[in-house]
């Protein structure tokens, strides 16, 4: 890792947490207006993004990742921009089919690891609760947005602290 690259966990480990702080405290009615900002924001960063690697390949750099990164990410960005309900909507059913999917496996890992781990009803309880949020939105994504925009918030604030605190950390890298 190079040390230049602190930067990249800052201004992300900011964005993080302005994120956190605006879903913590911005009314629910607003969540549509944020889901659009949202969107314009990774279509200008896609920008960006794409801007960064054309400079790259100009200067035979590598960039294949970074131009890959930026066309998903303005695809993106003008799809959330141009239909945030629909993208919001999508993007709560995806969260709740993973859910799913790793409450499950939860639940697998804790019959398997009974006897080896102690304390194994831990796994179990995490398990059955991940399993019940994710059919909680996919059965209703948008009534459960509520408490998914308290839970992101706080994820995305600790986050945040942490992107901010490895950025630090690596400027402080010795080359």
């Amino acid at each position: 890792m190079k040390k230049s690259n602190w930067i990249i966990f800052l201004a992300n480990g900011l964005i993080a947490v302005l994120f956190g702080l605006l879903l913590l405290f911005v009314a629910e009615a607003t969540i549509y207006k944020l889901v659009r900002v949202f969107g314009v924001v990774l279509f200008i960063a896609g920008l960006f993004m794409f801007y960064y690697s054309y400079r790259n390949m100009k200067g035979g750099k590598t960039y294949v990742m970074v131009m890959a990164e930026a066309i998903i990410a303005v695809l993106i960005g003008l799809i959330i921009a141009v239909a945030p309900g629909k993208s919001l909507n999508l993007f709560l059913t995806l969260v709740g089919v993973w859910a799913v999917i790793m409450g499950l496996i939860q639940i697998i890992m804790t019959i398997r690891l009974r006897k080896k781990v102690s304390q194994h009803y831990l796994f179990s309880i995490n398990g059955i609760l991940t399993l019940v949020f994710g059919l909680l939105l996919i059965y209703s994504p948008m009534a459960t947005l509520g408490s998914l925009i308290t839970i992101i918030g706080i994820l995305a604030l600790l986050a945040g602290v942490v992107m901010i605190y490895l950025g630090f950390k690596v400027k402080g890298i010795k080359e």
